[in-house]
């Protein structure tokens, strides 16, 4: 998954002047306070004449990253959507009726693991920033198999609430670790694949673990009952998934066992071109000045939380309730199980086509956040369209139920944009904690949309969920202008910034002001990408 350079921040080969060398000999002590731990290397790297990064290096670096650690990211951040989307199919079954669920606790039951994933975050948020990702992200994942395999054990609705509250605790650091972890490794330009490339897993875990569950629900002469057995596979899957990670996955490319010497120092190189630091967090200490930059100074903070909580309220909904919606077309529990695989095909394979333009264009950010918003638009403006019309063909409505899923292709372009436009370990943090408690907001309001007297078509619900996938749409647009006009204002004022015509010193000082931590606000060489 090698990708071609095509933008300054992302430029990799180059020489040093002799003023980007006094910039480096002078910034090892005084005011400047270098806070990141792979400055070392990449000052030994520079040297006292020039460094030459071969793009041909970079690509076998890059290659042997995604060798070693894309399989293991992609099958754990999809356990990691499967675990919680196991519910929805635990609903098609005996669920209910086991835990002795009346009225609106099913909704409940689904808002509760938002409720545990909310109150977690700052604390998650915290372990990111204090303790090595890595760590984190696996850790977490061993926990979270513990309570998964807990849920086969509930009797009643409290319960179920219980271990649906610490499920969404212990995945609270997951998504805002992999966008972290993944900035220590990739380049920006490079990191937008690869989030898709892992964002992908979502659907294509949700195929795999849909025709999982399909088998399960002909086990009728188990001691278990089906839902049950749902949990314990994959239960056992994300323990055994979080050990492979704790054991394989290195924190840094300092700490990466696979590459050698020469090779951590192309790695760390690669990184200091995003301008955010090169290898991790030095001082570990929390930021309250940058705190302040993300809430009450960067208006794209506020243009990405909207866009998240609007495309959220219909997740909370529909991944919890899609299948009952699904089951009023179709009339039959296992098939609405086989049938709903058909939307996850429908996202992960436009995840993989996005991925695709994604490496081969850059600034395609923003594009992924609205497009395919206008599928979801077309298929949910169909579905409704259809609800009361007898004449309407089964299967052309089961396509247009397919098409809403579009919506969730825009979840690992949030991500990727987040990881490549907040700079500042604490800066970054902070927007990736704001921004997955209004993920949970979302999430929790979501399911109270689909209310049992709307039963069995939630035709209101729907009509919420339209109306959310507009807001977001609209959004993404304004959002993708805002860059635009940032990046002019930058360039008139600090000068235009492209690979043809770069004044080296100023690039050099752009890598070092990541490596002392200053946000994309206050370093001049940052632009942004879209």
């Amino acid at each position: 998954m090698s990708d071609n350079i095509t933008s300054a921040n992302d430029k990799e080969a180059y020489e040093v002047s002799t003023g980007a060398i006094e910039k480096i000999n002078d910034v090892t002590s005084g005011e400047l306070k270098i806070k990141d731990r792979g400055f070392e290397l990449f000052k030994e790297a520079v040297g006292n004449e020039k460094v030459e990064v071969d793009p041909k290096e970079s690509s076998k670096v890059a290659r042997k990253l995604d060798l070693y650690m894309l399989p293991i990211m992609f099958i754990l951040y999809g356990i990691n959507y499967v675990d919680k989307a196991a519910l929805g199919w635990a609903v098609l079954f005996t669920f209910e009726a086991d835990l002795h669920l009346t009225g609106d606790d099913y909704s409940w039951v689904s808002s509760i693991f938002y409720f545990g994933y909310l109150g977690a975050q700052y604390p998650a948020s915290y372990c990111l920033r204090r303790f090595p990702v890595g760590k984190v992200i696996g850790i977490t994942t061993v926990c979270w198999s513990f309570i998964m395999l807990a849920h086969m054990g509930c009797k009643n609705y409290a319960g179920i609430l219980v271990c649906r509250f610490l499920l969404g605790v212990f995945e609270a650091p997951i998504s805002g670790g992999f966008v972290l972890f993944c900035s220590l490794f990739y380049t920006r330009k490079e990191q937008i694949a690869r989030t898709m490339w892992w964002g992908s897993s979502q659907g294509i875990f949700y195929v795999i673990f849909g025709l999982v569950s399909y088998g399960l629900g002909h086990a009728t002469n188990s001691a278990l009952s089906e839902w049950q057995l749902i949990y314990l596979v994959l239960g056992l899957c994300s323990f055994v998934i979080g050990v492979a990670w704790l054991y394989f996955i290195p924190d840094t490319p300092l700490d990466a066992k696979f590459l050698t010497e020469e090779e951590k120092i192309v790695a760390v190189h690669r990184v200091a071109s995003n301008m955010m630091g090169a290898a991790t967090q030095g001082d570990n200490k929390w930021d309250w000045s940058q705190v302040r930059e993300c809430l009450f100074k960067d208006p794209k903070t506020w243009m990405l939380i909207a866009f998240i909580l609007f495309s959220m309220l219909p997740n909370g909904g529909l991944t919890n309730f899609g299948s009952l919606v699904l089951d009023s077309i179709v009339h039959g529990r296992l098939e609405t199980i086989a049938v709903g695989i058909g939307s996850s095909f429908f996202s992960s394979g436009q995840m993989l086509i996005f991925s695709f333009f994604a490496r081969k264009y850059n600034n395609f950010r923003t594009i992924g956040m609205t497009f395919p918003m206008l599928l979801a638009i077309a298929g949910l403006s169909a579905v409704y369209a259809t609800d009361n019309n007898p004449g309407a063909k089964k299967w052309g409505r089961v396509f247009a139920y397919w098409m809403i899923n579009s919506y969730a292709v825009t979840w690992p372009f949030t991500l990727s944009f987040l990881g490549s436009n907040f700079a500042g370990h604490t800066k970054r943090a902070t927007m990736s904690m704001v921004l997955l408690i209004f993920f949970a907001v979302g999430n929790i309001i979501g399911p109270f949309c689909f209310t049992s007297s709307d039963a069995p078509k939630y035709t209101k619900a729907l009509a919420t969920n339209l109306g959310c996938f507009c807001a977001c749409f609209v959004i993404g647009v304004l959002l993708r202008f805002y860059l635009i006009r940032e990046n002019k204002i930058r360039n008139t004022k600090y000068g235009v910034i492209s690979t043809n015509d770069f004044d080296e010193d100023e690039r050099m000082e752009g890598i070092l002001n990541g490596m002392k931590d200053m946000t994309d606000l206050s370093n001049k060489s940052f632009r942004y990408v879209l």
